[in-house]
């Protein structure tokens, strides 16, 4: 088949047509999108840093759910210490009312004394996240990652508060109460605690008294440890807190640096559609002087 000869004109208008038409394809993809840069082809550089930045992002958005669980770790830990103290607060309720309480009454109060060193032991075991527990042994550890660096993290070690080691004497140590029924003896009573003694006599009145104070001051430097781990707990919560709603605005800084890079301005792209779409209309007129003017041209032959 023998090749066709175009004019000049005609050629140009052909390819000021193709170049046009290959833009309103462009143009209608980024509207259709929303991206300026879709691949590589579009912008090497701008598709590979945009990448990088939203690489990043995904990886710091992984870690903020690390952190989130982290703090509700040490905030079931720290709900849990609340319960703790309000429990060994109604011991020493307990332990001053016996004062003036009857020897049936002191009975009674031992037992209610007894049950509440069980639910004290019970919190502690059922304070626990996602499998951790950080009231029941300090070799219980968390460790929260807040980026990709190794010591980029916080590990907040747990705490015995296991009957035996929680409840400490006047000295600060830990009164050794292996189970809830000796609690009473390891705060200092006589063997029979509560419910031992005459009050109506003076000298066990006073020996009562005497043991009752121990008891209270012991349970005061326990509640006085239970809130310095308290506090700690709640430092930690602060810090993965402060990390966590940074970590927050640095994902979201992240994705709308790539966003500048790759996001198409759409008022700018529907202009453009606009003016080349007219563009198109023009050179399609364009074209058609330049064939009127060849068949103008043939004519003379006729």
């Amino acid at each position: 088949m023998a090749d066709i000869t175009l004019s000049t004109a005609v050629r140009a208008n052909l390819l000021s047509l193709s170049r046009t038409t290959d833009l309103i394809d462009r143009t209608q993809g980024r509207l259709s999108t929303g991206l300026k840069v879709a691949s590589p082809i579009d912008n090497a550089v701008a598709f590979f840093q945009a990448k990088s930045l939203s690489d990043r992002a995904g990886d710091l958005a992984d870690r903020k759910d690390g952190i989130d669980q982290g703090v509700s770790s040490l905030e079931t830990a720290l709900t849990a210490t609340e319960a703790i103290e309000d429990l060994t607060k109604q011991i020493k309720g307990i332990i001053d009312t016996a004062r003036s309480a009857d020897a049936t009454q002191r009975a009674e109060l031992a037992d209610q004394v007894e049950e509440l060193a069980d639910q004290i032991q019970n919190l502690v075991n059922d304070a626990s996240y996602q499998g951790l527990n950080l009231l029941n042994s300090t070799a219980s550890t968390l460790s929260v990652r807040f980026s990709d660096k190794a010591d980029s993290k916080l590990d907040v070690s747990g705490v015995d508060f296991n009957l035996s080691t929680y409840f400490l004497a006047t000295a600060g140590t830990a009164a050794g109460a292996t189970e809830a029924s000796l609690l009473l003896t390891a705060l200092g009573f006589t063997t029979g605690g509560l419910s031992s003694f005459s009050l109506s006599l003076a000298n066990e009145l006073a020996s009562f008294n005497s043991m009752a104070d121990r008891a209270l001051t012991s349970l005061d430097k326990t509640i006085s440890n239970l809130r310095s781990k308290a506090s700690a707990i709640a430092s930690n919560v602060a810090i993965l807190s402060v990390r966590l709603n940074f970590t927050s605005e640095y994902v979201d800084t992240l994705e709308s640096g790539a966003s500048k890079l790759t996001v198409a301005d759409l008022n700018e792209e529907g202009a453009n559609l606009l003016a080349l779409q007219t563009r198109q209309q023009l050179g399609i007129q364009s074209l058609s002087f330049a064939g009127q003017s060849e068949q103008s041209i043939l004519g003379l032959f006729r």
